[in-house]
């Protein structure tokens, strides 16, 4: 019962944010015991699954950019081979991968504060400052989210988590699409990653399959109200949320580690 809460609570942070899946499940099972390896292993099938609901509901509500899923999918999953290569050649151990998980999730919580206070003080023209309804890739910004989509993929691999926190953090970064387009967009593309992922770790072992009987029905049930919420949010509360749940998660690594 206790799982299946969880799995619910985040399921809803997902449908609502894009992120979750890692940022705060990966976290939350550590907490309550759950080795590392199988916590991350158990939160990619569960990612995948509640991201696979999530993502069929932005597509039908025509929340979603191909261009920048184009961009992002491809180069995601040659990452998160990559990052497989790490774990199977045994360069990964269990110490490093708490300690790569803790500076993940600090550095997002932070990147994203800066995010905030940046846009509040820019000084470029009003239109700058207007959502766009599709994604522009000049300026060296295929190029930029490009590599950030590798490097993610690395990390999504490694600790479970970069799929919603820092493709989105980046997305919102360079460029001005609307918030929804963003979230939907990226919900597509961690469809990917985790799902290449999960299958890796399977390979692994790390899969509590038993645990994610739990987390995943849960989680759906909970993606389903969070994306029905989305609809009703305005754009700035969906970046605030996104940054708020990237900051409790932080907050729940350090207090894992620390203890």
């Amino acid at each position: 019962m206790e799982f299946a809460l969880i799995g619910f609570v985040v399921g809803v942070l997902v449908g609502l944010t894009g992120i979750g899946g890692g940022a705060l499940m990966t976290p939350i099972l550590l907490f309550l015991g759950v080795p590392i390896e199988k916590a991350i292993g158990t939160d990619l099938l569960y990612a995948f699954s509640v991201k696979a609901f999530s993502s069929a509901m932005y597509k039908k509500g025509k929340s979603v950019d191909e261009t920048l899923i184009k961009l992002t999918a491809p180069a995601g999953i040659l990452g998160v081979f990559f990052g497989y290569v790490l774990l199977k050649m045994g360069v990964i151990n269990t110490e490093s991968l708490a300690t790569i998980l803790g500076i993940t999730l600090f550095s997002v919580a932070i990147l994203m504060i800066l995010s905030g206070v940046r846009r509040r003080f820019k000084t470029e023209c009003l239109i700058c400052e207007r959502y766009c309804e599709r994604f522009e890739e000049g300026n060296g910004k295929k190029v930029a989210i490009v590599i950030v989509a590798f490097f993610v993929g690395v990390l999504v691999e490694l600790t479970s988590i970069g799929s919603g926190t820092l493709m989105t953090f980046a997305i919102l970064m360079v460029t001005n699409l609307k918030p929804n387009k963003i979230v939907g967009s990226d919900l597509i593309t961690s469809l990917f990653l985790t799902g290449v992922a999960a299958i890796l770790h399977a390979d692994l072992g790390n899969i509590d399959f038993a645990l994610a009987s739990y987390l995943v029905p849960s989680g759906i049930a909970g993606a389903a109200l969070g994306y029905h919420l989305s609809k009703k949010c305005s754009p700035e509360f969906l970046k605030s949320a996104i940054s708020a749940c990237v900051a409790v998660a932080a907050l729940t690594v350090i207090f894992v580690k620390s203890g």
